[in-house]
């Protein structure tokens, strides 16, 4: 699975953010809270330098933020706080988000992505159906972070210069991904956009701004999109990358994936793959040894090891050879993410 962990390379070896990045939920009144507030109320201050901030400016706590229906996140670097983010209710369906900032060196890193997943989770957990917030033209960075992220603008008679909204009910093409390891420990989450289904199986789609959770870690987002075929039968799963990913196709062997429902599909991950790298194009069987070595620690049955190794040489002479599914099928549904005339909306 396409995964970014933590600042370490991950499955199928991509680059990840330098970052170890923390979303801890916080009381406003917090030192960490008061500073970053700060800060960021100075920021606007020099954006906006014909505006009073001065009423802001009052680093005391905010209820409104700390009351039932309201949370306030801070975002750290390992240890170094790094930004912060809030999230208050307008009505029993509509949640505002507040005061976003990130200090200078927390940008350009998927930092404001991944803060940004924590406050809509939230807000999902609240019940809301609908998240609104509010940027100025100055800030630029923040309308696009948002615009990309789905926000659409709106007119509800609050004046500022950019309204928006995003709708947080689920699409009727959303499939919640589920991964485990064999011992039933959960490994990642995300959800998908469910994009056909052919002789093949059933392809779902992911784009740049598709968030992975692992575990209760901050989500995480992969670089490129990439198209996700689970086989009608049998014990696998296979992503295909759109570039720059420098692995183009990347096979794991799991148990047989269980659909729980049309909307939410069971994977569990057997620590075996087959990896076709974008560069050589050299396919390889990743981690032969290392499973082996894991099966007393995870548990497999020796019916299990044998047939996920089975499998495993069945889809390295497979990928090898560029037989379908492996070859050029999963071109038509990559191009619905990437090409922008396709009509296929690039948004989480």
């Amino acid at each position: 699975m396409p995964f970014i962990l933590n600042g370490r390379r991950a499955s199928g070896h991509e680059e990840a953010p330098a970052v170890h990045l923390r979303i801890r939920r916080h009381h406003t009144g917090s030192v960490e809270s008061r500073e970053l507030r700060r800060e960021f109320v100075a920021e606007l201050a020099r954006r906006y330098p014909e505006q009073d901030f001065s009423a802001d400016a009052v680093t005391d706590e905010l209820p409104v933020l700390d009351a039932p229906g309201a949370a306030w996140f801070v975002v750290y670097d390992g240890k170094h706080p790094i930004g912060c983010g809030g999230l208050r209710g307008l009505d029993a369906h509509t949640g505002e988000i507040k005061w976003v900032y990130l200090r200078t060196a927390a940008r350009g890193r998927q930092v404001g992505r991944s803060l940004l997943a924590e406050l809509e989770d939230t807000a999902r957990g609240f019940g809301y159906t609908r998240l609104r917030l509010s940027t100025g033209d100055r800030q630029p960075e923040a309308l696009g972070l948002y615009l990309s992220a789905g926000y659409r603008p709106i007119d509800d008679g609050v004046p500022t210069p950019h309204r928006l909204e995003k709708d947080l009910s689920p699409r009727p093409d959303d499939v919640h991904v589920d991964v485990y390891k064999y011992d039933g420990c959960r490994y990642w989450n995300t959800i998908l956009r469910r994009l056909g289904t052919d002789e093949h199986g059933t392809w779902l789609g992911a784009t740049p701004h598709t968030p992975w959770r692992h575990g209760r870690r901050a989500a995480h987002f992969a670089p490129a999109a990439h198209v996700t075929l689970v086989p009608h039968e049998g014990g696998w799963v296979a992503d295909f990358r759109a570039p720059p990913r420098r692995t183009a196709v990347y096979v794991d062997v799991t148990l047989p994936p269980v659909w729980t429902g049309p909307a939410h599909i069971t994977i569990h991950d057997l620590d075996l793959g087959v990896v076709r790298p974008r560069d050589t194009g050299a396919v390889l069987l990743r981690d032969r040894n290392g499973f082996t070595d894991r099966r007393a620690g995870h548990g497999y049955p020796d019916d299990v090891v044998a047939e996920a190794l089975r499998a495993a040489d069945e889809l390295l002479a497979a990928v090898t050879a560029a037989r379908e599914p492996f070859g050029t099928a999963h071109l038509p549904w990559l191009a619905r993410l990437t090409d922008p005339h396709r009509g296929y909306e690039d948004v989480a």
